[in-house]
């Protein structure tokens, strides 16, 4: 009897190596006893931050590699950016970014110190996020339409705040502007949290945020959401119509994030590196983990990914123009 359960312990643990060593296997050759840093150009606490930190706890897991966040915020997501081109083209330094800077910053930069599109390649997509549009409670608007309407009776006294000029808010409120046939008056603050402390006051009349940064005081009752910037509804706010659904298409746009490297670093590699972030996105527990930051697993090949990024800067170009927005 005891050998039996020897054997059977012994059976079980041969089991367990083997799994963990397959786990393990599946980190690509080339990475195999270094440390991978993933940086986050902004600051902790924000979208981008908790994505990066559940993608690297969960691929430390399965590689069983040493993984860290660091963020290096400023110059509106450049200096991480550019510490990321700028560094050795080998998979261990990786750029956690989203179309809010990859798209909008070289249209709003003068000078940038590099070169988004040949300096930066894509690693992986990750989420979809929207960007909702919250206003003042003590307003009686209940839906774009009534924003629309408001607008028009009260032209050129109702304040939009954003993040910054050029911030994704900003373009948002341009762009909804020249849709719905308005003209709001925009207020930019340094940061969203600033720009919500004022809208939940009444100081200003509405605001675009990104989910994560906003479902708290939407749950609270401190701002009220009347539409999502994104192609279809989120399933953190299952009752808040899109923009498209509201009657203004041009802010049917998803928010992305995604990981990039340096665009040196060897094809092989990086497909190798892909196909394992496409299987984390797979993973149940992941997905809940986004869904509770109010963002959907954006799984794509990356072709498929490139072409999104270069529409997306395309667009998010033009927006920039026709906003004025411009920073030295």
């Amino acid at each position: 009897m005891n050998i039996f359960k020897g054997l059977s312990g012994m059976a079980c643990l041969l089991i367990t190596l083997g799994m963990m060593t397959g786990a393990q296997a599946q980190m690509p050759s080339e990475l195999s006893g270094k440390s991978i840093k993933i940086i986050v150009p902004q600051t902790a606490a924000g979208a981008s931050d908790s994505l990066a930190r559940i993608m690297a706890s969960e691929l430390s897991k399965r590689w069983g590699a040493n993984i860290v966040v660091e963020n290096r915020p400023g110059a509106g997501g450049n200096i991480g950016s550019d510490i990321v081109a700028k560094s050795q083209p080998d998979g261990t330094t990786w750029l956690m970014s989203y179309s809010g800077t990859h798209a909008i910053n070289p249209a709003l930069y003068k000078n940038m110190p590099f070169d988004t599109a040949k300096d930066l390649k894509p690693l992986g997509s990750l989420a979809t996020l929207p960007f909702v549009m919250v206003i003042t409670p003590s307003l009686p608007i209940k839906s774009v339409a009534d924003f629309v309407a408001y607008a028009k009776a009260n032209p050129g006294k109702v304040n939009i705040a954003s993040s910054g000029n050029g911030s994704v808010a900003h373009l948002l409120d341009n762009m909804m502007d020249k849709d719905a046939g308005i003209k709001t008056t925009h207020v930019p603050y340094k940061g969203v949290a600033a720009s919500l402390t004022d809208v939940m006051s009444g100081e200003v009349q509405g605001t675009f945020a990104s989910a994560p940064s906003v479902m708290g005081q939407i749950k609270a009752g401190q701002v009220r959401p009347i539409a999502v910037s994104a192609t279809k509804r989120s399933a953190a706010l299952p009752d808040v119509p899109t923009f498209a659904e509201a009657g203004l298409p041009a802010l049917a746009l998803d928010a992305w994030f995604a990981f990039f490297v340096p665009s040196g670093t060897p094809d092989a590699l990086t497909k190798q590196i892909h196909a394992e972030i496409n299987k984390v996105l797979e993973d149940p527990a992941v997905v809940a983990q986004f869904a509770s930051k109010g963002a959907s697993p954006m799984k794509t090949s990356l072709g498929d990914f490139q072409k999104i990024v270069d529409k997306d800067m395309a667009q998010w170009g033009q927006a920039v123009k026709d906003s004025g927005a411009k920073i030295d």
